[in-house]
């Protein structure tokens, strides 16, 4: 048994371990922030850092918080929280929420918010920004219609993961492809063919545990004026326009039309953008803290240690298309974020590829997928925590409801076991 790989990787199972003692010996998963069980697994992974000084174990986690992504990623947030606060502010959540209702039966109310998502995520390659932009909606109707909060946050998750395992300009897409030599439209093909069947059975359930709900009584007009953010973030995002720069345009546009119909005033606006960047605090802390602890766990080794685990068991071509599925999710459980994930195992993917005859376009599919199955079932993703952030729910209170992700995970494993002939390049 190698030890020093298991202390590499003992900061994720400290993290599990510890937060699941407390969660006992509190009794209720809301009385357990994951602020304070990823605190004490960053002492934890400093601790056990080795071959450095204090000084230096904590540069090393320093960096793995600052890296490039990272700090694109809270740009992201930053930015998403500030727009929904603001369209919030100006009307345009109520009116588009309006709009939904008037044109969708009460029944078909899930459906609709899980496909707004799908639309959404796909165009702008970021299923952070779409739960972002979405679930404020999601929380409207909820007060409406008096659904679980629980079930409309997780249909916001499942929809953005749809879209962003699915989208052309996503990173993990162009990073996926990139590093198997495979072209983005023959990713896409081979991913459509494993979400097709999940996708309806999960429109069906969505449809089922919405035959009940009754039509909401809401006002006869709607203020189409004030869809414009929204309508704005879409018709970028299906142009190619950057994700950022969508949604500082939203913002733009929130704030000019609030000014106009007189909804806000400069320091109404002002406030808007406090709060909503204020909301993102608790989100922001968990992404710095897990990306250091990542790069404490890569600088011990532990990344290492999963690739020459998961491997040993490599024997054929679907032994090694299992291998890229599970290593693929390891990293994105240690990591909590699938871009990381797939960079730290491209090389080694490719290399089971070309050796056991992986078709690049399943290799590089079956990295997206994976990650995508892992990361929303994981309670400290960044996709689940950017739900929660405006709900004030438990992470946990989400997972029973994850039922994409799940059916998913179970496609990838079909399609592995009755997988295509061996492929020649």
């Amino acid at each position: 048994m190698d030890k020093k790989g298991l202390l590499g990787i003992s900061p994720l199972l400290v993290f599990i371990v510890f937060y699941l003692v407390s969660v006992l010996i509190c009794g209720d998963f809301s009385k357990v922030p994951l602020t304070s069980a990823f605190f004490f697994t960053s002492i934890y992974s400093i601790a056990i850092a080795r071959g450095l000084s204090l000084p230096d174990r904590i540069l090393v986690f320093g960096r793995g918080a600052g890296a490039s992504n990272v700090m694109f990623m809270i740009w992201l947030f930053l930015a998403a929280g500030a727009f929904a606060a603001c369209a919030q502010a100006m009307g345009s959540v109520q009116a588009t929420v309006d709009l939904i209702l008037h044109i969708l039966p009460g029944r078909f109310i899930f459906i609709g918010l899980f496909l707004a998502g799908c639309v959404l995520s796909m165009a702008t390659g970021s299923g952070v920004g779409s739960i972002v932009a979405v679930m404020p909606i999601a929380m409207e109707i909820a007060n409406i219609t008096g659904s679980s909060m629980a079930l409309l946050s997780s249909i916001v998750v499942c929809s953005a993961m749809f879209g962003d395992n699915l989208s052309f300009i996503s990173d993990t897409t162009v990073i996926a492809t990139t590093s198997q030599g495979c072209e983005l439209k023959d990713k896409f093909r081979v991913n459509l063919r494993i979400v097709a069947i999940p996708a309806l059975i999960v429109i069906a359930i969505y449809l089922y545990l919405g035959k009940d709900m009754v039509d909401v009584t809401i006002p006869s007009t709607v203020e189409y004026w004030k869809i414009l953010p929204y309508l704005t973030l879409l018709v970028m995002a299906i142009s190619g326009v950057d994700v950022l720069i969508t949604l500082i345009t939203g913002i733009t546009i929130c704030a000019l039309e609030g000014f106009i119909l007189g909804t806000f005033g400069y320091a109404e606006f002002l406030n808007a953008i406090g709060t909503g960047i204020n909301g993102m605090g608790f989100l922001l802390i968990l992404i710095l803290m897990a990306s250091g602890i990542a790069a404490i766990i890569q600088h011990n080794g532990g990344m290492e240690y999963l690739v020459k685990v998961c491997t040993r068991f490599v024997k054929g071509r679907k032994s090694a298309e299992g291998c890229i599925a599970v290593l693929t999710g390891l990293m994105t459980a240690c990591t909590s974020t699938n871009t990381i994930a797939i960079i730290s195992v491209s090389g080694i993917v490719k290399e089971l590829s070309q050796k056991f005859g992986v078709d690049p376009r399943r290799a590089a599919s079956l990295m997206d997928t994976s990650s995508c199955v892992v990361l929303e079932l994981i309670p400290y993703s960044a996709h689940i925590l950017a739900a929660v952030v405006f709900t004030g729910i438990s992470p946990i209170s989400v997972l029973p409801f994850m039922f994409y992700p799940a059916l998913l995970g179970i496609a990838v494993v079909i399609s592995i076991l009755i997988g295509s002939r061996k492929y020649s390049p």
